[in-house]
């Protein structure tokens, strides 16, 4: 019998690190409200069909229907539980908006410059990159995002985040990659004729290899 360790174990039953924030946020609100319009569309067209098929109509059967007077208990439950489910909608969307749009304490700040066709990155040291992000893999990064010219905004599918860089303004978005490799940044912001070559690549290293790339000069 092959035995397994403790540690392989554990991982087995863990729960899987996303591979980028805030992209679990996104998903989180989308199987909520998914969840509620399931359920909403089930309590409403069940009963429909139902209906259609109970109450059809059938020749000398009920010719003329039944009048009935309904109380104004079914009325408050109408308008009450409705109530109920956009309060909730609205608190739970609050809730994951603000994790979104709010960088971590911890976050390392980079300046990010649009320009066509183009993207340039400054580190807390003064050092700079050309269409290349280099990040700590495990820590939120807030990028700080400006445009030398025209409108532009950098996305990153993983992470599910995108934000304008807009000339004479800085914006900020946040995002943190969970495993070391390569990802892409892309210009989402039409910007003029080289738009669809306006990529940067994120280059997700290791806490060391991060350390000594921005303690290299140049």
């Amino acid at each position: 019998m092959q035995m397994i360790s403790v540690a392989e174990a554990a991982s087995a039953v863990a729960p899987a690190i996303p591979l980028a924030y805030p992209a679990p946020y996104w998903d989180q609100m989308f199987s909520i409200w998914l969840s509620v319009a399931v359920g909403i569309y089930l309590v409403v067209a069940v009963p429909i069909f139902y209906f259609l098929y109970r109450y059809r109509y059938r020749p000398a059967t009920n010719e003329q229907g039944a009048v009935e007077e309904s109380g104004h208990g079914i009325e408050v439950l109408w308008t009450v539980i409705p109530l109920i489910i956009v309060i909730y909608l609205a608190v739970q969307s609050v809730a994951f908006y603000t994790e979104q749009r709010t960088p971590p304490a911890n976050s390392l700040p980079v300046k990010a410059e649009g320009m066509m066709w183009s993207w340039q990155f400054e580190y807390p040291n003064g050092k700079r990159s050309l269409a290349e992000l280099y990040v700590p893999v495990g820590k939120p990064v807030k990028l700080l995002l400006t445009s030398k010219d025209v409108i532009h905004a950098f996305h990153i599918p993983e992470a599910k985040v995108m934000e304008d860089a807009v000339p004479g303004r800085v914006t900020e978005m946040w995002f943190q990659f969970n495993e070391t490799g390569e990802y892409r940044g892309y210009c989402r912001e039409y910007c003029g004729t080289a738009h669809a070559y306006m990529l940067a690549t994120i280059k997700v290293l290791t806490a060391e290899e991060f350390d000594e790339w921005l303690s290299q000069s140049g």
